[in-house]
């Protein structure tokens, strides 16, 4: 499903003292985007400086699940945000949330940030993150049933059930549960590839028909339909597996997921998307998710102690990926502009698949520091290079002159 434009036609003259007037808040992409964007390459710039050992952190709980909380839920939650609520407008030809505010939204986004360097401050953060995820919620959840777009129902569940993740993780945080959140964050990430299986089950096969002027492949709705429930499932039985004490469920639930997005990806292959980074940025990360999923169940039994890594495959090359090539689709095709990409762009793409599989794979073959250090770099550079090149779009009006 295409986002299909349909912004109104004369827009406002800027005015300093209406929110509604500025670009950056005309629509959700905007500024939750740029946000996003910025804080892709804050944040891991801080957690490298952990790692080295170059910033103390002084709370009373591990920083890696900090960097775990603000990497799922912090900049993750910034871009479902932004492109659920510009979808939506879409769908539905209803508005979303725009002007103050979205302005507002964005404020509790960057005060949740910032509570984390505030001492004993989890219940605060709890608080800020769930007013985020419920002002996002009501306000999709409104347009959606008052356009009554059954088909988009689906990401109401999808928002609710990271918002869930979210209040279990940081609950567990303020507890000190801290063997608990581990599974919590997987469970999380998980939840995130329910949201991509969706999205990308409607929009990869289009965008590649699209891209290569081909026709489209038909639809597969009954394999669509088993990798949800199948990632529902994977979901609840990462919580199970430490009542049950049995890994084979969830290694067997992680394995035939894997295998259909697999399925699925073949499907929709040609070998022509290569030439376009558009298309091969998407398809490649949805090929990560597929095979860092298959990975994982087999560590999941065999070799754990490779889990992390390659849940990370997962976690950059799928999500990180995916997200920094919709980011793109939908900031170029919302302000106006061709949806073509430079060399620059291409060097983003290029680094943050890079970073992954520094993550997933180097680590095993060099000291697992200096690994981590250059996959953090990778990344940082990439969405560095994001910023530069597409913060002045999302900042300025369109440039054919219309509302969006």
């Amino acid at each position: 499903m295409s986002l299909i434009q349909l912004e109104e036609p004369s827009p406002k003259a800027v005015c300093w003292y209406l929110p509604s007037t500025w670009p950056v808040l005309m629509l959700g992409f905007r500024a939750l985007f740029l946000l996003a964007g910025l804080f892709a390459v804050v944040s891991i710039s801080v957690w490298a400086l952990l790692l080295n050992g170059n910033v103390v952190w002084r709370n009373d709980y591990p920083a890696t699940y900090w960097h775990a909380h603000e990497m799922l839920f912090g900049f993750g939650g910034a871009v479902v945000a932004g492109f659920l609520l510009t979808a939506a407008k879409n769908w539905t030809q209803r508005q979303t949330l725009h002007g103050g505010a979205l302005l507002s939204l964005c404020i509790i986004w960057c005060a949740a940030r910032l509570s984390f360097f505030v001492a004993n401050s989890s219940i605060i953060t709890l608080l800020l993150q769930l007013s985020f995820w419920l002002i996002v919620l009501i306000n999709l959840t409104t347009v959606i049933v008052d356009a009554k777009s059954r088909n988009n129902r689906v990401f109401i569940f999808a928002v609710s059930m990271l918002c869930g993740c979210n209040i279990v993780f940081l609950i567990l945080l303020h507890n000190q549960h801290f063997s608990l959140l581990s599974a919590a964050s997987q469970a999380t990430l998980i939840a995130y590839m329910l949201l991509i299986g969706v999205v990308g089950g409607r929009v990869i096969p289009f965008f590649i028909a699209r891209g290569l002027q081909q026709a489209q492949k038909p639809h597969t709705p009954r394999l669509d339909r088993a990798i949800f429930y199948l990632a529902i499932i994977c979901v609840f039985t990462y919580i199970l597996q430490f009542t049950m004490q049995n890994t084979h469920y969830l290694s067997a639930a992680l394995l035939l997921l894997g295998l259909l997005h697999s399925i699925r990806a073949i499907y929709w292959f040609n070998g022509k998307l290569f030439n376009v980074p558009l298309l091969w940025s998407l398809y490649l990360s949805y090929c990560a998710i597929a095979v860092g999923l298959i990975l994982s169940a087999y560590n999941n039994t065999f070799a754990p102690e490779h889990l992390r890594s390659h849940l990370h495959l997962v976690a950059i090359n799928g999500m990180g990926l995916m997200i920094l090539a919709m980011m793109t689709r939908v900031t170029l095709g919302h302000t106006g502009r061709l949806l073509q990409v430079g060399t620059t762009t291409t060097l983003a793409f290029i680094c943050i698949a890079v970073s992954g599989l520094i993550r997933a794979f180097l680590i095993h073959f060099i000291n697992p520091h200096n690994a981590w250090l250059l996959s953090a770099v990778a990344w940082v550079f990439g969405f560095m290079l994001f910023s530069i090149t597409f913060a002045p779009m999302l900042i300025q009006k369109r440039v054919d002159g219309r509302i969006g």
